[in-house]
């Protein structure tokens, strides 16, 4: 106690006396001449013409009437659950796809898997979502978003989930469960809105085809089992194609009356024996998954999770299915 009370000493001795700045000084004297001036004003007026004009004094107990409110939640409503009111503009009523810039927390355990229900904080919603990881990846001049399986361990990522449209700058926070029993550090990961487009972004992943010759002539050859049908070979119209032996080709067009069957025409004559692949990338959705966090309508026990059911990870699923 002798110790604090020196700190304390040492710190009225070094802060006391200091001048404050002259704009938060004018600031207040303006605000003390304002409220003298309205309890001059209206001191004749009854309270509910005063509350009417000058609003709610500060520290006063205020009766909030609500609409359209769940039976459960009255009929399980707990003094020892604190309610926060809030109110939301028009724009955040609504829910789009809203890219986040995320890391996962260094004092949680596990790295978190790609599309795996996270229950998000964000503003004055709680929900969880399915959100899809990504990084930047720039090669030959394209800039394009890469899908990843899993958080990196010490950096941040980019994340893309059906959620509110929340203006941009906003945090979050990340947990897989609310539980109380839940063992170690509970937040899973933290981050920040970086853009809402209420559309999808496109975030791709690579994908190798492979096929194999049916039929070959010169350089030009016939190529089978790469695609099922002439509609992906029309996508794929003029996509750079390889042997096994490094012979590069380009895919012209679907063979009539063979589904997956295209022709394709190479630098040098094709072997019957070559494996042809094609290397590209395809456009992954993420999950249009949104579930609101309602554990104040069931009956209040401390758990975390009253009256509500969460998605479970995969994990959860398999090793619920071991047991």
């Amino acid at each position: 106690m002798k110790k604090k009370l020196e700190k304390k000493k040492q710190f009225d001795a070094a802060y006391d006396g200091i001048e404050e700045n002259e704009d938060l000084m004018a600031a207040r004297a303006e605000l003390d001449a304002q409220k003298k001036l309205n309890l001059e004003e209206f001191e004749e007026e009854d309270a509910e013409t005063r509350r009417q004009y000058v609003g709610f004094t500060p520290g006063a107990y205020v009766r909030v009437k609500l609409t359209g409110v769940p039976c459960e939640f009255v009929r399980h409503f707990d003094p020892r659950r604190l309610m926060v009111v809030g109110g939301l503009t028009a724009q955040e009523e609504r829910t789009g796809m809203v890219q986040v810039r995320l890391k996962k927390h260094r004092w949680y355990r596990r790295v978190l898997k790609n599309q795996d229900p996270l229950i998000v904080s964000l503003g004055w919603r709680r929900f969880q979502t399915m959100p899809t990881f990504s990084l930047k990846h720039v090669a030959a001049g394209e800039d394009r978003s890469r899908m990843i399986k899993y958080t990196p361990e010490h950096m941040h990522c980019f994340a893309q989930m059906l959620a509110p449209l929340t203006a941009p700058g906003t945090g979050f926070v990340c947990f897989q469960s609310l539980s109380q029993e839940a063992a170690g550090f509970r937040i899973a990961a933290t981050g920040v809105v970086t853009e809402i487009d209420g559309g999808e972004g496109k975030i791709v992943k690579k994908l190798k085809l492979v096929g194999e010759p049916m039929k070959v002539h010169k350089n030009t050859c016939f190529v089978r089992r790469m695609f099922s049908s002439s509609l992906e070979v029309a996508k794929f119209e003029g996509a750079s194609i390889r042997t096994v032996s490094g012979i590069r080709g380009q895919v012209k067009k679907a063979v009539k009356g063979e589904e997956g069957v295209f022709r394709a025409t190479f630098e040098d004559k094709v072997l019957m024996s070559d494996i042809i692949f094609l290397r590209t990338w395809v456009q992954v959705h993420p999950p249009r998954f949104y579930n609101p966090v309602t554990n104040a309508l069931g009956k209040f026990e401390g758990g975390g999770e009253e009256g509500w059911k969460r998605m479970r990870t995969v994990g959860e699923i398999r090793r619920a299915k071991k047991e």
